[in-house]
């Protein structure tokens, strides 16, 4: 009988300490019904806030290259580099190739006497790092995470 009190005084305890953790966590747990099958799943506490949404694929980008060290991040405004709200737009007249080398290595597009390259160099004399290594998808993840915050997000 004793082991038995034991059994279930370590089970009550590890309930309570499950129940602490999920009321600290924001959730509240669920218990077996009466069928036997346990109740649906843990539930946000009313009133406090939700998990916040995964980092989109662009913003990742952001962050792990540091575009925020020189860029403003509303894009509206410039910063140690320019505003980059529109950027899409500056680019239309060239091919979408020729923005992704911009990315990849500024100084080499405008030196190779591109129109829009040296444009950008003049008006903004500051070179901008070089990030050889991004592929065409992560820019194009980062070019949609600039018109998202550049617009406003829906």
């Amino acid at each position: 009988m004793h082991l038995r009190s034991s059994i279930l005084l370590l089970q009550t305890s590890i309930l309570a300490i499950l129940f602490t953790l999920a009321m600290v966590a924001g959730y509240t747990l669920s218990l077996p019904n009466a069928s036997g099958g346990a109740a649906a799943g843990a539930e946000k506490v009313s009133g406090q806030a939700a998990t916040p949404p995964p980092l989109s694929a662009g913003k990742i980008v952001w962050r792990k290259n540091g575009c925020a060290a020189c860029h403003n991040k509303n894009m509206k405004d410039k910063a140690t580099g320019p505003a980059l709200g529109g950027v899409e737009a500056r680019w239309a007249g060239y091919p979408r190739e020729d923005l992704y080398a911009w990315i990849r290595n500024s100084q080499l597009l405008a030196s190779s006497g591109h129109p829009r390259a040296m444009e950008v160099s003049e008006k903004h004399p500051g070179a901008m790092s070089n990030f050889p290594d991004l592929s065409d998808g992560e820019i194009e993840d980062l070019l949609s995470y600039i018109k998202e915050e550049y617009e406003g997000r829906p």
